[in-house]
């Protein structure tokens, strides 16, 4: 078996370029995918009778490489901060087409977009008690509406000032679900080995 000399130029080119790609994540964790290459280069071409070319062509294009690993990354992150942007750019990868990608991202915002909404209701409650509340239509027992100004016409407020600890309440327990359904998507994705770079 021929040893692969680890200053070889056609590997230490495909570092560069690789290392060029991975820009923006943690030296440490480059330093690790590097490392990683190599080691897979060398074995590979071991394998192949010492046939370089053939085994950093099996690797593709280091750009293309480099995204796999940035998504790999986003989406560990996504699994383990909780903060929100994190888990939308780990979403952006978790899904085998774009369309559940889209739908899990368009799922998760519109969480978000009722939380915003809770919590502003609570909010504007407390800067304006009289036109702010949960309004109930006179005739329409089933038609409630969260507004401002008053409501229609004879709506009656059902919620006073309880409104604010609801409003409040309900916004972290619809952060808290949409939080984690998407963490449960991206760590169905991930474990699946179906993560995407595009």
């Amino acid at each position: 078996m021929t040893i692969i000399a680890p200053m070889d130029a056609r590997i230490e080119t495909f570092i560069a370029r690789l290392r060029a790609a991975l820009r923006g994540m943690p030296e440490g964790e480059i330093a690790d995918i590097l490392r990683e290459i190599r080691s897979h280069i060398a074995d590979l071409a071991a394998s192949q009778g010492s046939d370089i070319e053939a085994a950093i062509r099996s690797l593709g294009d280091p750009v293309d490489l480099a995204k796999k690993y940035r998504a790999e990354n986003l989406i560990a992150r996504a699994e383990c901060s909780g903060s929100t942007l994190a888990i939308l750019q780990g979403l952006r990868h978790a899904g085998r087409t774009r369309a559940g990608r889209f739908t899990a991202t368009v799922f998760y915002v519109t969480g978000y977009v009722y939380v915003v909404t809770l919590w502003s209701a609570a909010i504007q409650k407390l800067v304006f008690p009289s036109r702010v509340g949960l309004w109930c239509i006179p005739g329409d027992p089933w038609s409630l509406s969260l507004a401002t100004g008053g409501g229609a016409p004879g709506a009656r407020e059902l919620l006073g000032w309880w409104l604010v600890p609801a409003a409040a309440v309900a916004g972290w327990a619809l952060k808290y679900l949409a939080d984690h359904a998407a963490t449960w998507w991206i760590r169905r994705y991930r474990r699946s080995g179906e993560m995407e770079t595009s």
